[in-house]
């Protein structure tokens, strides 16, 4: 009787295992079907805009004996160019110290130690201006003020969502037109879409390097008029779609 049993309990075992691999074999052949029956896209949208904004990095450089003498002359240019910005409609909150540096300067001498000859201050401000038609206007008006520096210009835009909503809007048309192309040239049609993902990003241009700098203490009157040309910033979007296909 037991051995009826054992044999019994065998078989129902082995028929249990047969049919896991049934349909663990079959599970596997459906989803290797749904895998082959997708078609998977990327697709770009651009959208060209005149910047509205711009971040113009100054730099006001002082020199003394002392760091004191060279701090206090520092800041006195410094406090003049804010305050004609802030005259020339520059926001208070617009204007943003980037960096300072209090640095020694040296006399080097052959089989001698350094020795400190002077001071060096360096105050750097970032002032963003709303209006690129005056960034020209700011400029000459910053070097007149005490800006014996300027470093770099970074166009932008500003409050784009409803560009970016469009460029992205282009991306997943783009992608669907693939996907299309595609499918035609495999004789399938699409029928779905099994996933969709994308983002937009802000290509903003790159910093330009703006070479208009004047010697410490030289005469702010000396700066010519500056013509600026923004030229375009691009705002793009991706999107990765998986289409299903028959």
């Amino acid at each position: 009787m037991m051995t009826k049993l054992k044999t019994k309990f065998l078989f129902i075992i082995m028929l249990s295992t047969i049919c896991l691999l049934f349909l663990g074999t079959s599970c596997f052949a459906g989803a290797e079907k749904d895998l082959t029956n997708v078609i998977s896209v990327n697709g770009e949208g651009i959208i060209k805009l005149a910047p509205n904004a711009a971040d113009i990095n100054f730099a006001v450089i002082t020199e003394a004996d002392d760091a004191g003498v060279a701090q206090a002359k520092n800041s006195e240019l410094l406090t003049k160019v804010i305050n004609s910005l802030k005259n020339d409609g520059i926001s208070a909150t617009d204007i943003n110290t980037s960096g300072y540096y209090l640095n020694p300067k040296y006399i080097y001498e052959e089989g001698k130690s350094p020795k400190i000859s002077g001071y060096e201050v360096r105050n750097e401000i970032t002032a963003t201006v709303r209006d690129t038609a005056l960034i020209g206007k700011i400029i000459d008006l910053a070097v007149k003020s005490g800006i014996n520096q300027v470093q770099n210009i970074r166009f932008y835009v500003e409050g784009s969502t409803g560009q970016k909503a469009k460029a992205l809007t282009q991306a997943i048309e783009d992608a669907r037109v693939k996907a299309e192309v595609i499918a035609s040239a495999l004789d399938k049609k699409i029928v779905g879409i099994k996933s969709a993902s994308g983002n937009w990003y802000n290509d903003a241009l790159p910093p330009i390097l703006f070479d208009k700098s004047m010697a410490t203490g030289a005469g702010g009157d000396s700066a010519i008029s500056t013509p600026i040309n923004p030229g375009l910033v691009q705002i793009r979007a991706t999107a990765e779609m998986v289409y299903l296909i028959n």
